[in-house]
């Protein structure tokens, strides 16, 4: 069995709302909770993560969005790359070309929460609810299984019905009128024609179902042809009117004809009419005519009367198959006179093409119409017309000069040839008779066991769903929720409210109720049902949440589901301080701000990252790009000195407060070590003013519109003096920063070697 993953990084380029690189560290694969305001960029995590496992965004999904998955102010290619646990990680890259099978495992598991589409499954139609169930489960394939099975017998019903047709026929051509026969006459009658002619007398039918008796006694005759038109003579006196069942056809009659029959057509209206009152407030008077009724009243009237279309319909496709079968009985007749055509054109024998079934059944059972009864036996005598004409043509072909003895034995080819038929027909439907026992047993207990399963799963879904559930509301008086099924291809929603079930429960469930019951039944299904994904992402969920549900969520995330990752994003500062207390253990991710050129910004500082990125585009030649990435490396280290040396800089309201100018940053930072490191921030200064030019000389002519283009070793030289900078905040022999213990007056790097601030030499 495969392992079940977690994610231990995922690394976003130039993918929606982040223009370069942006990569969130997973650790070995812990929780974590994510926090910034709307519009800095949390969503394009759960977007990522979202596109890579299953090939798309949803928000995306339609029609001429999809490009919105490149950003616009990113360069080189837009990709996610995803390491996980397992072997499910990897790169994907826009356009994404990967086939469905490589989708198809991640794809079907529970995975994803929006606060968007919290309660898109709770709103959903019966049949919807199935299908999304459906497609969760791979219920379709073992749907599509049934259907199989279900096709297969209905196709042996028909081999062994084709099959009781070609008997019926050979007999009737055997016999002198619709009498039966038996086996024991028909061998009797044959061996007397046998000795009577002189030729070797069969000890048994089966040795007349032997082609190499039947050649001989084919041999015999002179008249080569003769056995051809005595078979073709033969099947045309075998000819009769197809069987149909009256009685079933009356049956389909009386349902459409029946008032709620008729009325089949408001079926889909009553359908979305159901789904509308139960997602929607109850309207005090009916959409349709307007006039005043309360809601419930109304939408109880609308489920009574869907409850009798339904079982209309199922009523109407009962019947449906007997006229099938009827449809099938007509075909099979028009193939049996078409089967004589070939062999009379091979003769010089000239038959018309016998008239088509009426068109009244196929109309019938596609308008869900009466059957017109005497249709059908205006066709049963069209087609005996047709039969006694071919009966005719053939007779006039038959040769007038044949001798008795050529008469008899190309009659005797001819018997015997239907014997053949008979006997093969007859092994064709023993054959399918066995089969159709074997196929009624499989489909029998194969829809008993999918049943039967089914209600298992519900039933553990609904267990799971209502402890979840609980967990979230203490101590209200909900019991009792459960997923049932609800006609043979639809789910919905109930819970015992004072006693008295409601299905589906939005008429005594408030929004913030029905949104905790999507995320108890997404946490539900994701329990019962995922197998290789171990992780879960939730992008603002609590938005309907009062603060004391955001604890009691809190709570049960960090403790019921400690044995899952976590994905949590949140613009909701309470929810993730909630977090924070009642999961220490989790990792913590803050978004500050976001902008065009640089995407979301973190509290997290990378400036040795970002060098590296410029002296990656300066090796490419691209000096813009190498100037653009120094000049925000040097803003990144030092806002970093900045917030490590409590430098005091002008108050600033909102995401403002993290879009400073490196000149106002520059002012902090020697404020900051005038007043703790003087000694420092005199060695320190003759740097300070060099990057100082370099911002105005080099970085802000490649980085902004000018006339003026710097050299390229202009910026590698800013670039030398930014990474100077950046060594000097730094211990040369842990790498850490010299502010990672301690105050911003006193602190040292990780080993010790290193401190702030320097002594004196």
């Amino acid at each position: 069995m495969p392992v079940s993953e977690r994610i231990h990084r995922l690394t976003m380029r130039s993918f929606r709302g982040v223009p370069g690189e942006l990569a969130v560290d997973f650790g070995g694969g812990q929780s974590i909770a994510v926090y910034g305001d709307n519009g800095t960029g949390k969503s394009t995590i759960a977007d990522a993560l979202e596109w890579f496992f299953t090939g798309g965004i949803e928000l995306l999904s339609h029609e001429g969005r999809q490009h919105a998955i490149r950003n616009l102010g990113g360069g080189g290619e837009t990709s996610v790359e995803v390491v996980t646990s397992g072997d499910l990680g990897g790169k994907v890259v826009f356009p994404d070309e990967r086939g469905p099978d490589a989708l198809a495992m991640a794809g079907r598991e529970t995975f994803l929460l929006r606060g968007r589409t919290l309660a898109d499954f709770i709103n959903k139609t019966k049949t919807e609810k199935w299908k999304a169930l459906a497609e969760l489960l791979g219920l379709e394939a073992i749907e599509l299984l049934r259907q199989d099975l279900q096709r297969a017998r209905t196709d042996i019903k028909k081999r062994a019905k084709a099959a009781e047709e070609r008997i019926a026929a050979s007999r009737r051509a055997i016999s002198s009128g619709d009498a039966a026969v038996s086996d024991e006459a028909v061998l009797e009658t044959l061996q007397q024609i046998c000795r009577a002619l002189g030729v070797d007398v069969p000890e048994s039918l089966a040795r007349v179902a032997d082609p190499a008796w039947v050649s001989a006694i084919a041999g015999e005759s002179a008249a080569l042809s003769s056995p051809k038109l005595e078979m073709l003579s033969a099947s045309a006196a075998g000819l009769r009117a197809p069987s149909v069942d009256e009685a079933a056809i009356r049956a389909w009659n009386e349902v459409v004809g029946s008032e709620q029959g008729r009325d089949l057509s408001r079926l889909t209206l009553f359908r979305e009419a159901d789904a509308l009152l139960a997602a929607a407030p109850r309207p005090q008077s009916c959409p349709l005519c307007g006039r005043a009724i309360e809601g419930d009243e109304l939408a109880s009237r609308v489920r009574d009367v869907l409850t009798g279309l339904l079982e209309s319909a199922r009523q109407m496709e009962r019947a449906g198959e007997g006229v099938q079968e009827c449809r099938d009985v007509l075909a099979a007749a028009l193939e049996a006179r078409r089967a004589l055509l070939a062999p009379a054109r091979a003769l010089r024998i000239k038959l018309g093409d016998p008239p088509a079934p009426p068109a009244e059944v196929a109309a019938g059972l596609e308008r869900r119409a009466a059957i017109d009864v005497d249709a059908l036996e205006a066709y049963a005598t069209a087609l005996a017309r047709w039969d006694d004409g071919a009966r005719a043509a053939i007779r006039k072909s038959m040769p007038a000069d044949a001798s008795t003895r050529q008469s008899q034995l190309a009659m005797l080819t001819v018997i015997c040839e239907h014997i053949r038929a008979w006997r093969a027909a007859e092994s064709e439907l023993a054959r399918a008779q066995r089969g159709l026992d074997v196929a009624e047993r499989l489909y029998d207990a194969y829809q008993e066991r999918q049943k039967r399963q089914l209600e298992e799963m519900l039933g553990s879904i609904s267990r799971r769903v209502a402890d979840i559930y609980a967990e979230l509301h203490p101590g209200e008086d909900l019991s009792g929720i459960t997923v049932e099924p609800w006609t043979a291809k639809g789910l919905e929603l109930a819970v015992e409210f004072h006693g008295s079930k409601q299905r589906p429960p939005h008429g005594v469930l408030s929004e913030s109720h029905l949104n905790s019951l999507a995320i108890a039944l997404f946490l539900a299904m994701a329990q019962t049902f995922n197998r290789r994904l171990r992780f879960l992402v939730l992008d603002d969920v609590i938005n309907s949440f009062d603060l004391e549900h955001r604890g009691e969520l809190a709570t049960l995330l960090a403790e019921r589901f400690d044995d899952w990752q976590l994905v949590v994003l949140t613009h909701d500062r309470q929810f993730f301080e909630h977090l924070a207390r009642r999961a220490p253990s989790w990792r913590r991710l803050e978004l500050t701000s976001w902008s065009y050129e640089q995407g979301p910004r973190t509290t997290s500082y990378r400036s040795s990252g970002i060098l590296a990125e410029a002296q990656e585009r300066l090796a490419q030649g691209d000096l813009n790009g190498a100037a653009t990435k120094a000049r925000r490396a040097l803003e990144e280290l030092l806002q970093e000195t900045c917030e490590a040396l409590a430098a005091a800089l002008p108050f600033r309201r909102g995401t403002r407060n993290d879009q400073r100018e490196i000149g106002e940053l520059m002012k902090g930072v020697r404020r900051a070590m005038k007043e703790h490191a003087r000694g420092m921030l005199d060695g320190l200064e003759p740097l300070l003013k060099h990057l100082e030019a370099d911002v105005q000389v080099t970085l802000n002519v490649e980085a902004h519109a000018s006339r003026g283009r710097s050299a390229t070793a202009e910026v590698e030289s800013s670039l030398r003096r930014v990474e100077q900078l950046d060594r000097f905040w730094s211990c040369a022999a842990c790498g850490t920063r010299v502010w990672y213990k301690g105050t911003p007056e006193s602190s040292r790097c990780k080993c010790g070697k290193t401190v702030f601030p320097r002594p004196a030499a």
